[in-house]
């Protein structure tokens, strides 16, 4: 990492967090779950290529950087967590990282088996709805 550029203490990134909308700290969530997902990609191609380059020294250090990097944005996710369970505010942690049961889809999409699920719960609350509306 570069001597110019520090990451924000975690006190100061918690504090700066007090005055935001909570729909802005989900969307600070969604850009750092994107940025560790690059991050992780990155770490794949550069421990296969360090594999099959013999243990490129300069590969493992970046390996070990970008993981240090990523401890940093999981612990900023938990700061953010914090701050809207502080407001009194549920955390809504299975809509930001795309996991519904535990199952995860690529980009934070649902997967066929994860929309068909939530399609017909919404069918079912719709019926029932229906069933308490004015009667002729």
């Amino acid at each position: 990492m570069s001597s110019e550029a520090r990451p924000i203490p975690p006190a100061q990134f918690a504090a700066a967090l007090e005055d935001l909308p909570v729909e802005n700290l989900y969307a600070k969530v969604s850009e750092i779950r994107n940025s560790i997902a690059h991050l992780e990609r990155s770490n794949k191609e550069l421990e296969d290529y360090s594999n099959s380059a013999g243990g490129d020294t300069d590969c493992v250090a970046a390996v070990r950087e970008n993981e240090e990097v990523i401890g940093r944005m999981n612990g900023r996710i938990e700061l953010i967590k914090n701050e809207v369970e502080r407001r009194g505010q549920k955390w809504h942690e299975a809509e930001m990282n795309g996991e519904v049961d535990g199952e995860a889809a690529a980009g934070g999409t649902l997967t066929d088996e994860q929309l068909r699920r939530e399609m017909e719960a919404r069918m079912a609350e719709e019926d029932d709805d229906a069933e308490e509306g004015v009667h002729l």
